[in-house]
């Protein structure tokens, strides 16, 4: 289950080298790019890792590599190389060592380390890596595999994965404690070499009329198509965002759907053919959940059936066993999209690159989303819908907004703009000093940020906010709501106050708010910066605690599975539980914690995911169990589980894992609708996002994204309840439990 983490998304750079090929650190700079010659680099931006010059154990430079998020992907620095096994290295069997010096600064959520891997003809032979967290001066660190003849391929880097800084120096391979020297790097792909189109696609204006949507949109279908089943495309051997640029304008000189069909068979006539694929199985239609769509490609009247007919065959005949542009996560299946370039530097693409973050974001969701068929109307509508929206835009910020417009018709929590400059810009850098909330769909004053202004007496809990800014909050909820990514409509109004409603760009704001049947009016200075939220009467408790002796609390945010033990002990004689899970999970707590509760071995979830060899159809792949715990004695009292749309993803699984015990009542709100790992996704212009990408159901197959989880008792909370300062909801889970 994944962590809440604002998206990652994966580009694989490979800096050529200037210098002759040996075992090196990082003291050969690419002087365009301030990257280390010769190293494959991943990460969300290049801006990311950079060499140090004044930071460093030895020479010239280190690799730093910073972070500011968490992802759900590890940033690493790579150096890759082929084993030559005429080089006289002793004995054939041995040891393989790799040395080098890391510094930490301030590492959390995650870890900074060294790895080490050996490759051999059927893939992976070894790897083993040094994992670390929070802050430490240089060190030096090892890490040993065995060798063998068997051994083609070796590499070894750094890694972060979390939020901090770590700097690497002075990486150097042994074998058998002697250094190697003379390695030979591995070549790049083609695709990493190409940079002829790297400052702009050449294609800058296109007219927007019937007949140019219509081509372009088959053109983006196609392209999308053969990036994920031709062979060639898939390959890394051609740079597949440049072949855009090359069936655009051809697709831009038709006239009519002859023509488009003639130009786009002729450029597939140029790509590589695809051999027959005489072991190659059509999906079976048993197992299928959700079937491949293809767009417009064998149904279209625009289509001739000389260029179906081809199309159908790499369909029926694609055999790729890897492809370059996504990979299958090792451990939970889920894809990860690999080896994408951000363009970070185009903050406003040109038409062309417009029109390769359209397609590339439509074609992903289109062959990996395992929720294609919940987007708010036809996917292949989208991509038609879109393509003059995102050929208008006319600066950054249009274009920044058209795709937070195109992300949100996936109806994905998980999906959003992350860490985006322009975006901020627009949502504005002060904030007011309260919070507000949508109580009975009626925005309402519901917490404070601060006392500095004597707020909590000019404005009062539950106080109702009519108008801000002269704008009444019905007409800024449709201003807002179609650019708030969320699987339904209640997590929308749970974040559109925090990400636009109560912020702005003015060191002022005017409000309207009725209280008691009075309108009072206002104006309020407003704050710089996140501040969290509190009230004066505001406490820290602890992680679990009872409630009148008789009841206990567990606080699914503060948890850690370390505390079970005494959690056992201490909740041990009481009657009933309350779990809360209307803050993030702090650990994973679908197992060990779950298991207290378990007398018997259950299925909780099915999982679903991608057919890699047939993207776009989708399967159960897995079914979820957890069992009792084996050195203690399920527990015996009930379980009220407390859920709203802050529950989410992690927050969801626990209370589906949850459901599955005995005794147990989850009351609340409808959740955020959005379950299981997520993958990053990266777009030209910078543009950081992600979507679910296991799909997670109950074992009675009923989904869980949109809808959220099942509930059993529906509690809302009340505008009465808010100005009362009571927490509604932990009140009716008490009230269940003194009463059982």
């Amino acid at each position: 289950m994944t962590k809440l983490y604002l998206p990652f998304f994966l580009i694989l750079l490979f800096i050529l080298n200037k210098t002759p090929d040996d075992n090196s650190g990082f003291e050969s700079a690419d002087i365009p790019s301030a990257l280390p010659s010769g190293w494959w680099i991943q990460a969300p931006n290049y801006n990311n890792i950079r060499l140090d010059s004044a930071t460093k154990y030895e020479g010239k430079y280190s690799l730093s590599i910073q972070n500011s998020i968490d992802y759900n992907t590890p940033q690493e620095a790579g150096n890759y190389f082929f084993i030559n096994q005429n080089e006289t290295w002793g004995n054939s069997e041995g040891t393989i060592e790799l040395r080098g010096y890391m510094k930490l600064g301030e590492v959390q959520s995650g870890y900074a380390g060294i790895w080490l891997k050996a490759e051999g003809v059927d893939g992976r032979i070894e790897l083993l890596d040094k994992k670390y967290a929070g802050t430490h001066d240089w060190a030096e660190y090892r890490l040993s595999i065995p060798y063998s003849k068997k051994i083609t391929q070796i590499a070894y880097g750094g890694i972060l994965d979390g939020v901090g800084k770590v700097w690497f120096d002075n990486f150097r391979l042994y074998k058998d404690g002697k250094t190697l020297n003379n390695l030979t790097r591995i070549p790049p792909k083609k695709a990493q070499q190409d940079t002829a189109y790297l400052h702009g696609s050449g294609i800058k204006d296109i007219k927007i009329n019937a007949n140019n949507i219509a081509n372009l949109a088959i053109a983006g279908q196609l392209w999308g198509f053969l990036k994920y089943h031709h062979p060639y495309a898939a390959s890394g051997d051609v740079n597949w965002d440049a072949e855009l640029f090359k069936i655009i304008p051809r697709t831009l000189e038709c006239r009519n759907a002859k023509e488009l069909s003639y130009a786009l068979e002729d450029y597939l006539n140029t790509l590589p053919k695809v051999s027959t694929c005489t072991a190659c199985k059509t999906p079976s239609k048993e197992k299928v959940i959700l079937a491949a769509d293809y767009g417009d490609l064998f149904t279209s009247k625009k289509i001739t059936k000389s260029l179906t007919n081809k199309l159908r065959h790499i369909q029926q005949n694609s055999a790729i066993k890897q492809n370059y542009w996504v990979k299958k996560d090792p451990g939970l299946g889920y894809p990860q999209f690999v080896n994408e370039k951000s363009y970070d530097k185009m903050t406003y693409p040109d038409a062309g690159y417009r029109l390769l973050a359209l397609f590339r974001y439509w074609s992903m969701i289109n062959y990996y989303s395992p929720y294609r068929n919940l987007t708010a109307s036809n996917w292949n509508q989208v991509l038609k819908d879109f393509i003059p929206q995102f050929l208008a835009a006319q600066h950054a910020m249009q274009y920044t907004l058209s795709t937070l417009k195109l992300i949100a018709t996936i109806k994905d929590t998980h999906a959003n703009l992350s860490d985006n400059v322009t975006l901020e810009s627009y949502k504005g850098k002060y904030r007011v000093p309260f919070r507000a909330d949508f109580i009975e769909n009626k925005l309402i004053v519901s917490g404070y940020r601060t006392d500095s202004q004597s707020i909590q007496q000019r404005v009062k809990l539950g106080d109702l906010i009519e108008s801000i800014n002269g704008q009444s909050v019905k007409k800024l909820l449709k201003k807002y709501l179609h650019i708030t990514p969320a699987s339904n409509y209640q997590t929308q109004l749970r974040d559109l106050p925090w990400n636009y409603l109560t912020r702005s760009n003015q060191e002022e704001l005017q409000f309207v708010l009725l209280r008691n049947g009075k309108r009072i009016k206002l104006t309020l200075a407003t704050l710089k910066g996140k501040s969290s939220y509190s009230t004066s009467d505001q406490k820290e408790k602890e992680p679990y605690y009872l409630i009148r002796d008789q009841i206990g609390y567990v606080d699914a945010g503060k948890y850690q599975n370390a505390e079970l033990p005494k959690l056992i002990k201490t909740l041990a004689k009481t009657k009933g539980i309350i779990v809360d899970l209307r803050s993030y999970p702090s650990d994973l707590m679908a197992y060990s914690f779950v298991n207290y509760f378990k007398s018997a071995k259950t299925q909780f979830a099915k999982i679903s995911l991608v057919d890699y060899s047939h993207p776009g159809n989708f399967y159960f792949a897995d079914s979820v169990y957890n069992e009792p715990a084996k050195n203690s004695e399920p527990y015996q009292g009930k379980v009220v589980v407390l859920v709203n749309s802050d529950t989410q993803s992690q927050g969801e699984f626990t209370a589906m894992a949850l459901q599955s015990s005995p005794n147990v009542t989850v009351i609340g709100s409808q959740t955020a609708g959005a379950d299981g790992e997520v993958s990053a996704i990266v777009l030209p212009g910078g543009i950081f996002t992600m979507i679910s990408s296991r799909g997670i159901f109950y074992p009675d197959n009923t989904p869980t994204q949109g809808p959220g989880i099942k509930i059993d008792i529906v509690v809302k909370p009340t505008i009465k309840g808010i100005r009362d300062g009571k927490d509604e909801l932990l009140d009716k889970a008490i009230n269940l439990l003194s009463h059982n």
